[in-house]
């Protein structure tokens, strides 16, 4: 399996494992995520053909450097190359990464790494006893029963993790992550803990979403790696040993197995991954069964990866650069493909134009007239000289060819950046939020307009603000204010606007500040909706 290791900045030592092609990019469906400013969302792609690797930059507004010189067109790449996407430097490897030296932090062509898995000394540890050897076998044994047994998945895998707990005793806690198709949501479907052990690591589904990432997961054991894995997440503390494996069957990763210890000494053995790798492909297998992941299911899978392959190319690449201004967008999907859009346009009248919106209908139905939507857009504005002449072009349009029962909520945008002054139609969207220079947060617009496609003759009001020097406006899909958790309460705008008002000055800390809140909030609850959030801030004159 090729892989790609980040050797620079916040995400150095990532190791990204694909098989025959891998979009690398800062968009939600890339499967080489680098969510760093200077990537583009589609940046460049890695593929297998007629015996070579092979890379190209797709059109990114910072380039890609191999071995140091810029990328025009495709080239081959080989073994131990490197390569800079913006500004994230890499290194690409054609065979898989020694086993060996991954359990011990070893990744010898990145001596910086900041995200090892490792084990410290305990790779030279001693054999197994025979007590442990049949431990292990009834271990194997139990779980493979457990397949020939009817029931639901969630009592299956914890029978499996009781197993699990009762053949290692160091082990405090032992859970399984498992992904929708697209790998865009990760949910513990089941953990068992020892008395005491209450959930485990609060920051458990980042460090297992890591792992995904990685053939044979991440271990780590020793004092300086959970520094670095605390710095990283951003953790108060780190248990003493934790690892995550994928669950892996007929080339679909569909979850991961965890573990954690309250020490670090004779939690598990070296000897033990390969027990692991098969417990894990015992679980893949429960899971896909449970699911029902016959070929077909696989078929309709790589379909939706490849269909939000290509709806990653209606999606803007990267954000207008303007000086004195900052821009920051983040695009999720519910689903592998969304229904949400948004766009960086001009006017006719040579103004910067930003439009975000909300098809109904989610997935195949939602995407499929996202893509139409984005073509027309771009098409009127370029002969349109604002924001409520684009709403009244499209609703003619719309109302035309929309199905029964679908509509278009949409904000069409103008800006200039000399005065400031921010322009807007707003078709049945969330209104903007404007955070001032001293941090009071305000409601702009008014609502109460028809979505789009919902009348033929409708007009759309024109409304206006100034975005001042130290100023932020956040635009958002309705994704946001109604993420719900466990108990179907919703976040709302109350935390939208109180999270806007705390976030600084900068749009990507806004931008990050609401992703962080509303993942709090929902705890690990599925996305019931596409969340699209775009940033736009102003700096302060100096």
């Amino acid at each position: 399996m090729p892989s790609l290791i980040v050797t620079s900045g916040a995400l150095a030592g990532q190791v990204f494992g694909f098989t025959d092609t891998a979009v690398v990019g800062r968009g939600q469906f890339s499967e080489v995520r680098l969510n760093d400013p200077t990537v583009s969302r589609r940046h460049a792609l890695i593929r297998h053909n007629a015996g070579n690797w092979e890379v190209s930059d797709q059109d990114s507004a910072n380039g890609t450097l191999l071995r140091g010189a810029k990328l025009a067109g495709t080239a081959v790449l080989s073994d131990g190359d490197s390569l800079c996407f913006g500004e994230v430097m890499a290194v690409f490897h054609i065979a898989d990464i020694d086993r060996p030296s991954l359990r011990a932090g070893a990744l010898k062509s990145d001596p910086g790494n900041k995200l090892r898995s490792r084990t410290g000394n305990r790779a030279a540890a001693g054999a197994l006893s025979l007590g442990d050897l049949l431990a292990r076998l009834k271990l194997f044994c139990d779980i493979g029963a457990l397949s020939r047994r009817a029931l639901d998945l969630h009592t299956t895998l914890d029978e499996a993790l009781r197993a699990l707990l009762a053949a290692f005793a160091q082990a405090s806690l032992a859970a399984v992550y498992v992904t929708d198709a697209g790998r865009q949501s990760l949910k513990r479907v089941a953990h068992h803990a020892r008395p005491g052990g209450g959930d485990g690591f609060a920051q458990a589904a980042s460090f297992v979403r890591d792992a995904l990432n990685i053939e044979y997961g991440i271990e780590i054991a020793d004092d300086e790696a959970r520094k670095e894995l605390a710095a990283r997440l951003k953790a108060a503390s780190v248990p003493a040993a934790l690892l995550a494996i994928p669950l892996r069957l007929g080339g679909e990763t569909l979850g991961a197995l965890y573990l954690e210890s309250a020490t670090a000494a004779n939690a598990w053995q070296a000897a033990d991954r390969e027990l692991f790798a098969g417990v894990a492909g015992q679980l893949a297998w429960l899971v896909a069964s449970q699911q029902a992941q016959s070929p077909e299911r696989l078929v309709e899978a790589h379909d939706l990866a490849l269909a939000r392959r290509i709806q990653q190319r209606f999606l803007p690449q990267s954000a207008p650069v303007l000086k004195g201004w900052r821009f920051a967008d983040s695009y999720a999907a519910a689903r592998v493909i969304g229904g949400d859009y948004f766009d960086y346009i001009h006017y006719s009248d040579g103004r910067h134009g930003i439009v975000i919106a909300d098809v109904s209908g989610k997935a195949v139905s939602g995407a499929l007239y996202m893509a139409r939507l984005s073509a027309q857009v771009r098409v009127l504005a370029r002969s349109l000289a604002g924001p409520d002449e684009l709403l009244v072009g499209l609703n003619r349009k719309l109302a035309q060819e929309l199905e029964p029962g679908m509509f278009v909520t949409m904000l069409a945008a103008a800006l200039d950046p000399d005065s400031g002054k921010f322009e807007f139609a707003n078709a049945g969207h969330p209104a903007p939020l404007l955070r001032e220079p001293d941090g009071s947060v305000r409601e702009i617009g008014e609502h109460g307009a028809l979505p789009l496609g919902a009348m033929p003759d409708t007009s759309f009001p024109l409304y206006a603000a100034t975005i001042a020097p130290g100023a932020c406006l956040l635009l958002y899909t309705d994704g946001l204010d109604e993420a719900h958790d466990a108990a179907q309460n919703l976040f709302g705008k109350e935390r939208v606007t109180q999270t806007l008002a705390g976030a600084g000055e900068r749009a990507q800390g806004a931008l990050d500040a609401q992703l962080a809140q509303v993942a709090r909030f929902t705890d690990g609850q599925a996305q019931s909706d596409d969340l699209t959030l775009i940033a736009i801030s102003r700096d302060r004159k100096r």
